[in-house]
This record gives structure tokens, sequence and C-alpha cells, in this order.
């Protein structure tokens, strides 16, 4: 016999709500896998996933508080993934159908519930149900697409509209002058994001910094073009010669960046030719983009270029499936510690240096006495076998996503250490 409940919708919103966590899991794994196309990078998804979390909350919160819907405001987190996606060139259409996912999805969780309530007020329950959860969304989704649209021309006014005209690299000279770069030139693109610490009235002095001694650096004869996406973003392409294909050095690259303490991270595409080389080599920096923010501040070099992390930029459009894969490959290895950090880096090292117990660098603190020691401990918490040669091109392949993105692909620590 069904419960006898005062407030049908009450009781909904508490089951939806206790089981919320695998709900938001489930629903947000089913839209990555219907829009595969998109390629987020770890902070898109981040912001995916927060709004996604507190857009059910809300919805919750709505059935259970019966509130009317003239007072409802969109999250906060969905009006800047918006607000994002719209810098971003995601299409308006793309929210549009995750919005029906997420509807879709939470009616066919919430009416299992129906059936908690007395039989004769079950019908009034799911007509309700439809009707609040459907207010909901198009309320919600109205102000998001208001959020979407006022970002869009905002970006397409001032100095902003020209990122709107780079990222789809016009032909003409008419874009050309208006651009004051060359498109069908040899381009090198780079991403650039700034620290959190640096203050707003310091971020157009670093652009500067940045245009001139990397422009320095890499051989910009003939012009660099800079066009920020966000307030701390920024894309670049800088003009070279075609020989930057075979001189450029990103060691020097870095090491003037560096010495120069300029508080932001680049990530560089390869150098390509024409138009079709602009999108190219800003679509490889982007990737490259994506390897260095999911390593944060762990990662030791603040300059990446793609060539250095091309295998790992392949993977890296799913950060869930490529902690998997870090996850069966490296066992106990794999986790967010110190220790099993020094023994994957100390692994890694003796299969680069095919097998030899010839010192690591200096970044391994280390006796040269004790990397037998080290190296076999990390092979036995691995659990890999060494003498199986996909194996351990397997495990070569974990140890260097995790040299770069670390801590993002690893599992937990669980109080180890």
């Amino acid at each position: 016999m069904a419960e006898v409940i005062a407030d049908p919708m009450s009781l909904i919103a508490e089951r939806m709500d206790a089981i919320r966590d695998d709900f938001v899991a489930e629903v947000f794994e089913q839209i990555k896998a219907e829009n595969r196309d998109l390629n987020y990078d770890a902070e898109m998804l981040e912001l995916w996933r927060a709004s996604l979390n507190d857009s059910v909350v809300a919805g919750i919160d709505f059935l259970g508080r019966g509130t009317s819907a003239e007072f409802l405001e969109a999250p906060e987190a969905s009006v800047a993934y918006a607000r994002s996606a719209a810098r971003h060139d995601v299409p308006l259409s793309v929210l549009v159908r995750a919005h029906r996912i997420v509807h879709s999805r939470f009616l066919e969780t919430a009416i299992r519930f129906v059936a908690l309530v007395e039989a004769t007020d079950q019908v009034p329950t799911i007509v309700n149900l439809v009707s609040r959860s459907a207010t909901f969304v198009d309320a919600v989704a109205d102000q998001l697409t208001v959020a979407y649209e006022l970002e869009q021309e905002q970006c397409l006014s001032g100095q902003e509209q020209r990122t709107a005209g780079a990222s789809r690299a016009p032909s003409g000279p008419r874009a050309e002058r208006a651009l004051g770069y060359p498109l069908d030139g040899v381009h090198l693109a780079a991403v650039l994001w700034v620290d959190a610490a640096v203050p707003a009235h310091d971020l157009a002095g670093l652009l500067d910094q940045v245009r001139s001694v990397v422009g320095a650096e890499v051989g910009a004869v003939h012009g660099t073009l800079i066009v920020p996406t966000d307030e701390r973003e920024a894309r670049l392409w800088f003009s070279v010669d075609a020989s930057a294909r075979r001189d450029l050095d990103p060691s020097r690259v870095r090491r003037a960046f560096e010495s120069e303490g300029i508080r932001a991270r680049l990530a560089f595409g390869q150098v390509h030719e024409g138009q079709s080389g602009f999108r190219a080599s800003l679509k490889q920096a982007e990737q490259a983009k994506a390897v260095a923010f999911a390593g944060g501040e762990r990662l030791s070099t603040r300059v990446v270029f793609y060539n250095e992390v091309a295998p790992i930029a392949l993977m890296a459009g799913d950060i869930d499936q490529l902690s998997g894969f870090v996850a069966e490959v490296l066992g106990h290895l794999g986790i967010d510690d110190v220790r099993a950090a020094r023994l994957r880096e100390a692994l890694r090292e003796f299969l680069a240096r095919n097998r030899t117990y010839i010192a690591p660098d200096r970044s391994i603190i280390l006796q040269p006495n004790t990397i037998p020691y080290t190296v076999a401990e990390a092979i036995q918490l691995c659990g890999q076998r060494f003498d199986d040669p996909d194996a351990v091109f397997k495990v070569q392949l974990a140890l260097e996503v995790c040299r770069w993105m670390a801590p993002t692909v690893l599992a937990a620590a669980s109080g180890r250490e």
C-alpha cells in the first residue's frame, strides 16, 4: 500500500535530493557522451559540472518549496557557464539540448517516486510534477539564453569584436587590415591564462610584456595578434618566418618567459601556414592548454608546447576516461601522495633510460645507491608485467600522463603517505 503523504511534492523533492549526487554524475556522463565533438578542456568541464549540479539543486528546491516562478533566478554557476560557453563559441543549441536531457532525465527519475503517494493523488501529482519542472526549466533557460546572448554581443563589440573575427580567420585584405595581422602568413598560436593573484589593473601591461618577450624569442617579425577571450585569458598569434618550423627552440622561449617572472602560463601550438594554419595552430594550443591546466600549480613549467604533450593532448578530451586508464595501468602507483609521486618519477626515468640505473635528474631527490630499490618498489606497486612490451608501453604512457596532468588524473590518497 502506498504511503499517505500530506505533501507529495515535498516527498519527491526529498527523495531526489537523497540521490542527487548519483543523478548528477549519470546525467553529466550522458551529456558528455552526446557532445563529444566539443572536446572540452578541464576548465570548461568543471564549469559545466558545477552548472549541472547547481541547476539540479535549484530544481529540487523549487519542487519542494512550491515557490513562485516569478522569484526564480538561474543559479550563478549556470549563468557563469552560459557566459563562458558564449566566449568559447559553443553553440546555444548545445546548451538547449543539454537542458532538455536534464529535464527528461529528472522527470523520468522523479516520476518513479510517485508510487509512494496515495493512489488517488498519483495522477494529480504527476501533472503537478510535469508542470512545475517545465516551469523551472523554461524560466532558467530564458535567463541563461539572455546571459549567453548578452555575452556574445559584448564579445562582438569593441576590442572583443576582433575575437569573433580572429577565431574564424576571415579572408581578404579587409580582414587583415582590421586585425592588423597577415592571415596568409606563417603562424604560431598560443593560449595565455593569467594567475589569479595578478591585479586587474596590471593585465594590460602583462599582455604587452608577453608580446614583447615571447615575440622576440619566436621571431614574430611580421606582427603579433592578441585577442582576449576572458578577463584573464587570451589567444595569441605570432606571424613568423617559415624557418621557424626548423629553428624554434622551446627551451629558449621557456627560459625567456620564466626569467621575466611573468605571472601567467602559455600553451603553444605548432607552426602552420596560411588561414587553415591560423586555425590549426590555435586548436593545438588549446589542446596543450587542456593538459597544462589539468597539471595546475604542480606543473614545473609555465610554458608548454604541443609537440611536448601531443599524445597526451589527444587523449585529454575525456578526463574521466584518462583517469580510469591511469588507475588501471598504474594500480597503487596512481595515488595522489608524495611517496607515489617520487616512485612514479623514478620509474619513468628508469624506463626512459632503457632500464638503466643512471641517477635521475636533480628534480628527483634520491641517492644513487637507493635507486634500484626505489624502482623495484614502484614496479611492485604498479603490478604490471614488465616482460610484456605492450604492458611497458602502457605504463610509460600512463607515467607521462601523470607527469603533465597530476593530480587531476590521480586517485585520492585516502590518508596514505
